[in-house]
């Protein structure tokens, strides 16, 4: 017994366990630490799972366009447990995502960020901006429609840069488009590049939080704690904060577990199927930026592709500065309160915009329930053809709502004359116009301006018929004696 005391405190010794390790331990946290102050740790656990389940999943996964999408149906089906890697990988990047993105709110709404924790906030920033970037380079791996088009989308962002971007997107691709140096260049940075940073931004970090305390929320009541009979209890990392810490963990870990046993995970047709009417979309928490793309057409694109996030993210750098009152809490800060909020508020409506739009559109015609004419018809055929439904609906249904509904044309009093030039001209009779030119042959601008105006709904009851009706109708009258 004596020689396995020795040995330990030798062991002890060589390791710094008093003079390092113990203290680190056992420091004490404020008292009032809530069950907030977990997400951070929690962040760091699904890292730990994200890493470990990555690992195993890169022994079985082939970087490669003929073997990508293989490879995972491989690992989903033939690899022991290779289900619930790929689930608990799948799930842990929004879980992670979540988990970040909360743990910066509370930083933010208890203004922890003040000095002297400025530089705990700014590597904050950093490690959500890596982990977005893992989120980025991760979903093109599976090598599904999905990850080829929103790749292909969002590596075109960067062309609208002066000067730098055919550069930029061209380093992004591995060259022109998304291609196989594309798929192992995002392996490589997905695998090792951005892994590597993470670990050590994140143990700086740590360091610093371990520095300067967990909350500045706390420093505000230092002085009152002082004179408080008797003394709080101690709380400290270990056991207290880790104890709430695992249960965290534990917790998030069985909801990852259940959903991949119960939860079915997105997939798509391999890249390069022809998928009609196929509308690219990226994973949810780039959903708000995509949508946010939708407002900012044309010539404009670029203010809200580049210009928007570049200033959100200077601003989330320069927070430490711009605010610089010494208040803290939710409660004692109303305007901060206010603006976090209304960013909120903004994300969650610009992501709940982008799902309502990526639902199916143009499968179906709502028409008036009656027999259309022949130029009626034909202007049917072309409205399916078109996919004037990618911006259109009408009377609320079969489209997107990016443009006015068609069936108040008639409300409206439009004439065949104002709509055959709206549609060949837009910008001529609204000059700020998002819509596409369309200089189609007059005879088809007629039957199109036709079609719309048959879409009295208070003359006639609507029927639904499928776009594979639409555009069969079109061939029927065509041939018909």
């Amino acid at each position: 017994m004596r020689k396995v005391d020795r040995f330990l405190r030798a062991l002890g010794d060589r390791i710094g366990w008093n003079d390092a390790l113990r203290p680190w331990l056992f420091k004490d946290l404020p008292p009032r630490t809530g069950w907030t102050a977990t997400l951070g740790s929690l962040s760091l656990m699904i890292f730990a799972t994200m890493f470990v389940s990555g690992v195993f999943l890169a022994m079985h996964y082939n970087p490669s366009p003929d073997k990508a999408y293989q490879s995972v149906d491989y690992i989903m089906n033939d690899v022991p447990g290779g289900w619930l890697l790929r689930g608990l990988h799948h799930w842990g990047a929004s879980a992670m995502v979540i988990a970040v993105f909360l743990h910066m709110l509370t930083g933010y709404f208890t203004g922890s960020y003040k000095k002297p924790r400025e530089l705990t906030w700014i590597s904050g920033v950093v490690l959500l901006l890596i982990v977005l970037g893992l989120g980025f380079t991760g979903y093109l791996l599976p090598w599904d429609l999905k990850a080829y088009w929103a790749t292909t989308v969002s590596t075109n962002i960067p062309k609208d840069l002066p000067l730098i971007g055919d550069f930029v997107s061209r380093l992004m691709l591995g060259g022109g488009s998304v291609s196989g140096s594309t798929l192992t260049r995002f392996y490589a940075v997905h695998a090792m590049l951005l892994p590597a940073l993470l670990v050590a931004v994140l143990a700086f970090h740590i360091y610093l939080v371990r520095a300067h305390g967990i909350s500045g929320d706390d420093d505000a009541a230092d002085l009152e704690r002082s004179n408080e009979t008797p003394k709080p209890r101690p709380y400290r990392f270990y056991p207290e904060h880790a104890w709430r810490s695992s249960i965290v963990y534990v917790v998030g870990l069985l909801a990852l577990i259940g959903l991949s046993i119960f939860a079915h995970i997105p997939r798509e047709p391999v890249a390069g199927t022809q998928v009609e009417n196929y509308l690219p979309r990226p994973e949810w928490y780039y959903m708000w930026l995509f949508q946010l793309l939708t407002y900012f057409p044309g010539k404009w694109e670029a203010v809200g592709s580049l210009a928007i996030p570049f200033v959100l993210v200077t601003l989330l750098f320069a927070l430490p500065f711009l605010d610089r009152a010494r208040r803290f809490g939710w409660r004692n800060r109303p305007l901060p309160l206010a603006i976090g909020v209304t960013a909120i508020v903004g994300i969650a409506y610009l992501t709940a915009m982008g799902f309502a739009s990526a639902k199916p559109y143009g499968q179906t015609v709502l028409v008036p329930d009656r027999p259309l004419t022949a130029i009626e018809t034909r202007g049917l055929y072309l409205y399916a053809d078109r996919d004037c439904a990618y911006c259109h609906q009408i009377n609320g249904t079969g489209g997107h709502r990016a443009g006015p509904d068609l069936s108040n044309i008639v409300a409206k009093e439009r004439t065949r004359e104002y709509l055959v030039q709206y549609i060949r001209d837009p910008q001529s009779i609204s000059p700020t116009s998002n819509m596409p030119k369309y200089p189609l042959p007059e005879n088809d601008l007629d039957s199109l301006a036709d079609f719309l105006l048959s879409l009295d709904f208070s003359k006639h009851n609507g029927k639904t018929i499928t776009r594979a009706q639409a555009l069969g109708q079109d061939r029927m009258v065509r041939s018909s004696p």
